[in-house]
């Protein structure tokens, strides 16, 4: 019998944002095991930041993109991805609606009530 461990790295608790969100300071706020909420802190300027819970295999080998059968790691959506599987709010009590929301229609709940 062939038993694989999976393994799945999460997705850090605080971040400085490289790229197109080079030097956004990213504070985790709340998760589940559907989705995420982040702090996000531009200049002083603070929003929120919700988006479904998504994995990608580990890249072993990028040259010839060979990828891990068994570790995964989380990622965060790009830009591209807000509107689809992200979403951005100004305060945190809209955030964690969303937040509910999601989780809710993931596993199967009907209602939106906020637990």
């Amino acid at each position: 019998m062939n038993q694989h461990r999976y393994t799945l790295e999460e997705l850090p608790k605080t971040f400085i944002g490289t790229g197109e969100v080079k030097g956004f300071s990213f504070t985790q706020i709340k998760q589940n095991e559907f989705a995420y909420i982040y702090q996000v802190n531009v200049e002083g300027k603070l929003h929120f930041e919700v988006f479904k819970k998504k994995s990608t295999p580990i890249c072993i080998d990028f040259m010839n993109r060979i990828y891990s059968e068994t570790g995964f790691r989380e990622i965060y959506p790009k830009a591209k991805n807000f509107g689809i599987n992200g979403w951005t709010y100004s305060t945190y009590q809209e955030a964690a609606i969303k937040f509910h929301k999601i989780s809710n229609s993931i596993a199967g709940i009907t209602n939106d009530c906020i637990r």
